[in-house]
């Protein structure tokens, strides 16, 4: 799929990889559907999108709230139509082992990334079959092939995301309309600023496995959309990790572990409890 002329619908698009994404992807000729619920953030970016030559519409919605997605939803195809392509990016989550978890913040993590993505997805998939071409863009993190004890909703919600891309690959195929997972390391945004007390509880980046910033991470997405690719990895270290895992749990997670314990000791503060 050609990366112009499109309507991209764009999910947590107020900041961060979200509103990078939007004005990347504006820029090279697109319509952007913008949704996030801080308002005035949003028209922000979506002047910016404008400024840079694309157009967009912002709408402000709770993605977490089933009623409202729908709502959303409904006005979008009337004022606008059936968006091309939807990259499911909203999300938060903090780094927070299970005694530390409230069931409050458990559900929150679970509603962003997972559920905001599925109620999203479901709000325009009928129309998208009926069409017979879109495609489904699902961003999620490394926790979601390899879990994090210290953040155990966080990791539990980006599994949840993963399988529901799988499933949702499965349930469309033949239909003409695409499914993809973009899977990023650490990302340079205002994620860390929105969860504090969460980047201390990482690893700490290497040359191997550096901070990415949000224009790679828009870069990359734009890349998997054009030559419609079944999922990304970045940085590519991931995907020996990821291997590394799977035969040896266990070494993997205490070693995952033990590095961001040495982050903390080397003079940053401890994280939330």
């Amino acid at each position: 799929m050609e990366l112009r002329h499109r309507v991209v619908l764009v999910t947590g698009a107020s900041s961060g990889i979200g509103a990078e994404t939007a004005q990347v992807i504006g820029a090279k000729g697109n319509r952007v559907i913008l949704l996030a619920r801080r308002e005035r953030l949003l028209r922000q970016v979506a002047d910016q999108v404008r400024h840079s030559g694309g157009q967009a519409d912002a709408f402000t919605v709770d993605l977490a709230d089933a009623e409202a997605v729908d709502h959303v939803a409904t006005q979008i195809k009337a004022e606008i139509g059936i968006p091309d392509i939807i990259i499911n990016n909203a999300g938060l989550g903090k780094w927070l082992t299970l005694a530390e978890t409230t069931p409050e913040e458990t559900q929150q993590m679970l509603a962003l990334p997972f559920l905001a993505a599925v109620y999203m997805t479901r709000a325009f998939v009928k129309e998208m079959t009926v069409r017979g071409s879109g495609h489904i863009v699902n961003l999620t993190s490394d926790a979601s092939f390899l879990p994090k004890g210290n953040a155990l909703a966080y990791s539990a919600a980006r599994y949840a995301l993963r399988g529901f891309s799988e499933a949702l690959r499965a349930d469309l195929v033949d239909t003409g309309v695409s499914v993809s997972l973009a899977v990023f390391g650490k990302v340079a945004s205002t994620y860390w600023e929105n969860n504090p007390g969460s980047e201390e509880r990482i690893p700490a980046p290497t040359p191997f496995m550096p901070t990415l910033t949000t224009r790679q991470v828009a870069d990359a997405l734009i890349d998997l959309i054009e030559n419609n690719r079944r999922i990304i990895i970045k940085p590519a270290v991931f995907r020996l990790l990821f291997w590394a895992f799977g035969r040896w749990p266990d070494r993997v997670a205490r070693s995952m572990k033990s590095q961001a314990g040495c982050k903390r000791r080397n003079g940053l503060k401890e994280g939330p409890t």
